[in-house]
């Protein structure tokens, strides 16, 4: 309290409604303040007046830290209350912008037209098939011919949709069609393909074929030369044919080989019997064992 009146008298003596004879007949039970007392450098709360703002530092430290949490909180509710009336505004544009229509339907108000948009909310909330019927009425709008309307308009759209879904699945059937034509005639002249002396490059061709066409479409092969050696060997027929033909030709070279090494050169012994397609190809053989 005394630290309250000390203010106040020198307040009034700045500004000379308090002489030093009127300040010595006040009373004297509260002691006066100190006039060298320290006081605290507190920042000035920006806004304030210039006649205000040079008095701030001579106030007391609390009341320099009460009028600065002062300011702040006031600072905080005017950025609220600013927000708020930013939304305001919007609303009001919003209304602004539809006055004139509003108002020949007998809306003359912000308030009228929000209290209506409220109760329009909770109507369709409530029973929105009557609250549209009630809406349409306001409006103009016939629903029966408007379902009527969209009736017609629904099987036109969907016979346009079904013929583009004709049309689509036309085209991807032609281009498959297409896509198989050239596949079987770039497989078939894979097949007919002939030596010089007119002999098939492929000849099992016809018996492979179908598994050929499997390992190219799996992607499991990179062309149809490779497809096609792999498919005699998935063949069992056809594999058990060439492994014959191979035994074959490894027993008539070891037969062409042995009648050379007996070519008579000089003066030979001739061996006592010539041995038999069985042995000659168990005698070859006998080399890749050991």
């Amino acid at each position: 309290m005394s630290e309250l009146r000390d203010v106040i008298e020198r307040q009034f003596k700045a500004h000379g409604l308090l002489s030093d004879a009127e300040n010595e007949k006040a009373p004297k039970d509260i002691p006066a303040a100190e006039t060298n007392e320290d006081i605290s450098e507190v920042a000035i709360p920006p806004g304030y007046p210039e006649e205000f703002a040079s008095e701030f530092k001579n106030l007391p430290p609390k009341w320099q830290d009460f009028l600065c949490e002062r300011e702040a909180e006031n600072k905080q509710k005017i950025a609220e209350y600013s927000a708020k009336l930013d939304a305001y505004n919007f609303v009001e544009t919003l209304f602004g912008n539809r006055r004139d229509r509003l108002a020949a339907k007998g809306v003359e108000t912000l308030g009228q037209w929000l209290q209506g948009l409220a109760w329009l909310d909770g109507a369709m909330d409530e029973n929105p098939a009557a609250t549209l019927a009630a809406v349409a009425t306001v409006y103009g709008v016939d629903l029966r011919a408007a379902r009527q309307k969209q009736a017609e308009i629904n099987p036109a759209i969907m016979a346009r949709v079904c013929k583009l879904e004709r049309s689509y699945n036309d085209l991807t059937a032609y281009l498959r069609e297409m896509q198989n034509r050239n596949f079987d005639g770039t497989l078939n002249a894979f097949g007919r393909q002939t030596d010089r002396e007119g002999n098939l490059l492929h000849p099992h061709f016809e018996d492979v074929k179908q598994c050929i066409c499997d390992l190219l479409k799996s992607g499991a092969v990179a062309d149809i030369e490779e497809a096609y050696q792999s498919a005699l060997w998935l063949n069992p027929s056809v594999r058990q044919e060439l492994v014959q033909k191979h035994i074959d030709s490894e027993a008539k070279a070891a037969e062409k080989a042995q009648k050379a090494a007996f070519t008579i050169k000089g003066k030979a012994e001739k061996p006592e019997r010539e041995l038999t397609l069985r042995e000659t190809i168990a005698k070859n053989m006998a080399k890749y064992v050991d």
